[in-house]
């Protein structure tokens, strides 16, 4: 694939998007019920940190694929066999998100379209931009953060001034103790979404200025983090603690329920919007980071693979649940009982390995000199 460039802003937009995309759908951090907004920022901290080893990672080898270095760093058969690992964690990735997309498109617009169509349709324009290549995408992402920061102004403003927030609902802080809140970072905040953002190691090397790109990553991190507090925040001081756990889509719920002197009303179609935009977006990464893991190892050129595995994760995305229930039980027992394998033991195992790979190259350096 031809060698393309992507600005640190463009980055940004897409790191941003990808981690709202799902994020905003489901109810993130509500283990930890009524503190689920405190949950979400522990989480975005320790994503930030785990994206700094990604970054550290991709620093030793920035003109890598990271299939290619887990075989420098692992050797040729063992980093083969965990690129392999990671290419078929990706292909679930995306699946999952898929169905996470059509689901919600079904449920608030398409109520009688099978699944199955929805699905197509969204891959093959998933696929139709990625074969554009991923500056393409980046340069999509920039355009479609624009227009989803005028649409947020505009729904905050319309909760505020609809006067339904009632901030007692959050209530007292840590009334369940340190426990529950705990729990909730371990199963689910540190990892969705912000460790997911590890598909972002394969954008890396596309990046025209790699500082400027690291730090936008962090901050693409903090706001996003904000982001999803501040909006659980607001579901549940509008919804409250048992209708925000009970909802399928809490945050449509709660937007349905604004409205300003009867005038301004209905305005859940704009909150799809932004969920099918960031869904889109968080496809498209997990799709292009399974792509490419693929083309690196088998040496298979990348468009040649772009439909071929665009079929598998739609089929994928269809047959993975019978339904949205046994679909959001099966993620989150992943996300915590196997994610943690891909987010953390490898990535920190990679980063001790990395050192002692970085040392020994200063060494034989130094001692040619």
């Amino acid at each position: 694939m031809e060698k393309t460039k992507i600005s640190s802003l463009q980055f940004f937009s897409m790191l941003l998007l990808f981690q709202l995309g799902t994020a905003l759908v489901v109810n993130v951090g509500i283990l930890a019920g009524r503190d689920a907004w405190l949950a979400i920022l522990i989480g975005m901290g320790m994503g930030s940190l785990l994206f700094a080893v990604y970054a550290y990672l991709n620093g030793l080898f920035p003109d890598m694929q990271p299939t290619a270095y887990l075989r420098v760093l692992l050797g040729k058969y063992l980093g083969t066999v965990i690129g392999i690992a990671y290419v078929v964690f990706f292909l679930n990735k995306a699946s999952r998100d898929l169905m996470d997309g059509g689901l919600l498109v079904i449920a608030s617009t398409l109520k009688e379209t099978p699944l199955l169509i929805v699905n197509l349709m969204m891959i093959l324009t998933v696929a139709y931009v990625l074969h554009k290549g991923v500056e393409v995408l980046a340069r999509t992402a920039f355009i479609f953060l624009v227009v989803v920061i005028l649409i947020g102004i505009f729904i905050v403003l319309l909760v505020l001034f609809s006067d339904i927030l009632n901030l007692n609902r959050l209530r007292p802080v840590l009334g369940n103790g340190m426990g529950a809140l705990l729990l909730s970072v371990y199963r689910q905040n540190y990892q969705f979404p912000f460790a997911e953002v590890i598909c972002f190691v394969t954008v890396m090397p596309s990046l025209g200025h790699r500082k400027g790109g690291m730090k936008a990553g962090h901050l693409a991190i903090l706001i996003s983090g904000l982001i999803l507090s501040g909006a659980i925040a607001a579901t549940i001081s509008v919804l409250g603690v048992d209708i925000t756990e009970r909802s399928v889509f809490p945050l449509l719920t709660m937007i349905g329920k604004a409205s300003i002197a009867d005038f301004i009303q209905r305005t859940d179609i704009l909150v799809v919007m932004i969920l099918i935009i960031g869904v889109f977006f968080k496809i498209s990464v997990f799709y292009y980071a399974s792509v490419m893991g693929m083309s690196d190892i088998f040496k298979i050129p990348y468009r040649k693979l772009l439909y071929p595995m665009a079929i598998v994760i739609l089929l994928l995305s269809v047959t993975l649940a019978g339904s949205f229930t046994e679909h959001l039980a099966k993620g989150g027992k992943v996300l915590y009982m196997i994610d943690p394998v891909f987010f953390v033991a490898i990535p920190v195992f990679l980063l001790l390995v990395g050192f002692v790979h970085s040392y020994r190259s200063k060494a034989r350096g130094q001692g040619r000199n």
